[in-house]
Order: C-alpha cells, then structure tokens, then sequence
C-alpha cells in the first residue's frame, strides 16, 4: 500500500502576510484538485484489467491543507517496481520501493484469486457453444476450469516475477509543479505581486 502525504507548506502565510486570510484557501483548493488529477492520472495509468489496484486508488482531506493520496491493494509496489529480477524503481523512488524488495507480505490466496478474475474475464479458458457464443458448464465447472489455468500463471509470478508497470508515482512529476504554478498564479492574482514559490516544497511519500 502506498500513501502520499501531500503538504509542507507551512510558513507561507508568514511569507505572504497581506494573503493571511485568502492563502489557505487558495492552497487548500489547489491541493484537492491537484489531488482529484493524481487519482485520475494513477488510474488510467495502472496495470490493464486490475480491477482492485485501480478501485483502491483514492484520496483523502486529512486537515485543511493536508491531503492523503493511497493505492490501497497490498501488491502496489509490485506493479510499480516490479518484482525479483525484474525490480526497477523509477527514478526518486529508490529508497521507498527498497522497503518493499523481497517484501514476502500479502496472501497468496489472495494473488491467486485475483488470477482466476482476470482469467474469467478474458475467457482464456473454459468450453464455448458454436451457435450461442456462451460459456458451458455451471458455475463450479467454469470456475474450476479458471482455477487450473490460473495456478501455473500464480506459480510462475512466484518464481519469475512481475514485470515493473510504474502508475502511481509518476504522476507527482506532473501534477505537483502544475500546482505550484496554478498556487503562484493565483497568489499573484490576489497580490498584484508576482511570487516563486519555495523550492523546498515537496510532497512528503509515506508506507503504511
């Protein structure tokens, strides 16, 4: 599971005293949009067919101008970095994706049972009617058959590994500067002054 603390930007209502009252606002307003991009962003961008990576991706107003942005599913980090000899971290998530190498968390039932979904889903196995197109057996029959031909593949993840799909951190890369830029320009538009931001403002990435 991944979270992402998005704040740190305390000390600007010091720096921008004659915005005391509007600066929250303004922040607070761009974060949850910022936020609602990442969501959307992180979504389209996870791994085809993952039904529960892109349903636990979400996020949250902690505080005022504190948000939590989550990829809930427990195997997040391992479509992001891929897994075995295939884990490679995208660039700045080196030291958060090594807290997750050999990681021997989850439930194999649970990979398991997403398998046999995604196998269900595609057809890949199973007994068709030439003349109505549809599936034939009952509902143990069909999912036995999605069973047997969902094992080798869980099996061969174990051993093998998954290959690296990275969906949830690339989005700060886009979304945060945008923001900075909508919160300068805003701050601007209040101020009549023109204002740059503090480089020291970044989102804060935090595991639970």
């Amino acid at each position: 599971m991944f979270k992402v603390k998005v704040t740190g930007l305390a000390g600007l209502k010091a720096e921008f005293a004659t915005l005391s009252s509007d600066l929250p606002k303004i922040v607070s307003s761009e974060l949850q949009s910022m936020s609602q991009e990442w969501v959307l962003l992180a979504k389209k961008d996870a791994p085809a067919d993952q039904a529960t990576l892109k349903g636990g991706i979400t996020f949250s107003q902690r505080d005022k101008l504190v948000y939590d942005i989550f990829s809930n599913a427990f195997y997040s980090p391992f479509m992001e970095f891929g897994t075995k000899g295939k884990y490679q971290p995208i660039p700045g998530t080196e030291k958060i994706a090594a807290e997750f190498k050999g990681y021997k968390g989850g439930d194999f039932m649970d990979l398991l049972r997403n398998i046999v979904r995604w196998v269900h889903r595609k057809g890949i196995t199973g007994r068709y009617s030439v003349k109505t197109k549809k599936r034939l057996g009952g509902k143990v029959t069909q999912y036995a058959e999605d069973y047997s031909a969902a094992w080798p593949i869980a099996m061969s993840i174990l051993k093998n590994g998954v290959n690296p799909h990275p969906f949830f951190f690339k989005q700060m890369h886009i979304v945060w500067p945008q923001m900075v830029r909508n919160v300068e320009r805003r701050i601007a538009e209040r101020s009549k002054v023109k204002v740059i931001m503090p480089n020291n403002i970044q989102p804060k990435i935090v595991t639970i």
